[in-house]
């Protein structure tokens, strides 16, 4: 009883002291979890805040490499030939200049401006070493524009250039090609020794021939094959005409049969004739040793080819010949649309709308008329 009495003395409240002391454990458990709360809350505040923060930083980003990307070789992907001296607005769009670019440009020409040379694209404010490295190779300047060319026009022999065959003819006429004497002494020397031309393309054998004289005379080079052929049919060979020859006439060469005789025909009609024996190769299905084979039985018969007009076909029918491709006849069509009609063939080189490779091809079968 006494343990009893003391429990009471020491743990029995009254209503008073009960709502006081539920009060003041209530304050201690909200001052001991309070610390815990606003650690959390300020927490999960960081979090979001480094979530938006990244957004931030990702939507800055991408405006930048925006930015930038415009400025890059990316931004000029639809490349075609331009003359900055007269490409429209719509044009320079098109190839993939800015709209601060674009207006630049224009205004500096409304002012009186003029681009002279390629560098000069470097004047306008917003283009960029890069950007005029990308796009060299498409700008197309008038010929003429500076004193310089118009001096070399000036002082530029003209030539009256004629068919001829470099078997046969003289010095003098070499010299009247515009060949130097040293060449043509070669030439003379290389004939005496019992050399021969026997396609366009042998001008190459004689050393130091400049390549540019050579590429203006291949068209000129007409081979008079008949002595070949008479020496030939007196010993009793097989010759036949490999531009005057219909498929029957193939097929009794060694090898050829309708299907290669037919293609053989076929991509000579794409050719517009065959100025050398060796373009058989061209021919699919034609290996080098049935080239080998044929090649003595065959002659070029070259009154048969048909020549492109330079400055008079189509996009359409020029894409046609088996040497140009459909950007090359659109580069040719465009030239004459900006500058007229071509002057001369070699200005397809000079302005690089034809690779080197693929112009002395095409050489013997264009004309300006």
């Amino acid at each position: 009883m006494k343990l009893k009495h003391i429990f009471r003395e020491y743990f029995s409240y009254t209503a008073s002291e009960k709502k006081g002391l539920l009060v003041l454990v209530t304050l201690l458990l909200i001052l001991y979890l309070l610390p815990f709360v606003l650690k959390r809350t300020e927490t999960s505040g960081s979090i979001i805040n480094q979530k938006k923060q990244k957004q931030i930083d990702s939507l800055i980003s991408s405006i930048e490499n925006s930015e930038i990307n415009r400025n890059t070789k990316d931004g000029f992907q639809n490349l075609f030939l331009f003359d900055p001296n007269k490409v429209s607005e719509d044009e320079l769009r098109s190839l993939g200049f800015t709209s601060f670019q674009t207006n630049n440009l224009i205004k500096f020409r409304s002012k009186g401006g003029q681009f002279k040379e390629k560098r000069d694209l470097l004047k306008i404010y917003g283009v960029k070493q890069s950007d005029l490295d990308q796009l060299s190779d498409y700008i197309l300047l008038s010929p003429g524009t500076t004193p310089e060319k118009r001096e070399k026009s000036i002082g530029k022999k003209k030539l009256n250039l004629y068919d001829f065959d470099p078997n046969l003819i003289s010095l003098k006429e070499w010299e009247d090609l515009g060949v130097e004497n040293r060449i043509g002494i070669r030439i003379k020397k290389y004939l005496a020794a019992g050399g021969s031309f026997k396609r366009a393309s042998d001008l190459g054998k004689i050393y130091g021939f400049d390549s540019v004289k050579m590429a203006e005379l291949v068209p000129y080079v007409k081979i008079l094959e008949g002595k070949y052929k008479d020496k030939d049919l007196s010993q009793g060979k097989l010759l036949i005409p490999l531009n005057g020859s219909d498929t029957t006439q193939l097929k009794q060469l060694p090898g050829i049969g309708s299907k290669l005789s037919s293609r053989i025909v076929k991509y000579r009609e794409l050719l517009g004739g065959f100025v050398s024996k060796d373009q058989i190769l061209e021919v699919y299905g034609i290996s080098s040793e049935e080239y080998i084979r044929i090649s003595a039985m065959l002659f070029i018969d070259s009154t048969f080819i048909r020549k492109l007009e330079l400055n008079s076909f189509d996009a359409e029918r020029l894409k046609k010949h088996p040497y140009i491709d459909y950007r090359t006849s659109k580069d040719i069509v465009r030239f004459r649309d900006r500058n007229g009609v071509f002057n001369s063939i070699d200005q397809l080189q000079s302005h690089k709308i034809v690779p080197d490779s693929i112009y002395l091809k095409l050489l013997p079968y264009l004309e300006l008329e």
